[in-house]
């Protein structure tokens, strides 16, 4: 890393840790948003509520196995 301005590689690690960050707050905010509505929804059983979060569950299992195939 020879010839490299110390100042220019610090800018860019902080802006890489700010930009995960964001990407990181984002992920968890939908994520979050989706678990409220299930939790917020009247559910007429325990039948039904597993039922929806087992959905939920099964979206998030995708997403990750999306991502796992296109080395994200």
């Amino acid at each position: 890393m020879e010839g490299l301005d110390p100042k220019m590689v610090q800018k860019l690690k902080e802006r890489v840790q700010r930009e995960l960050a964001q990407r990181e707050r984002e992920c968890i905010e939908f994520w979050l948003k989706e678990i409220l509505l299930i939790y917020q929804k009247k559910h007429s059983t325990l039948e039904d509520f597993k039922s929806e979060l087992r959905l939920f569950i099964d979206k998030m299992k995708n997403r990750l196995e999306i991502l796992k195939t296109k080395q994200y």
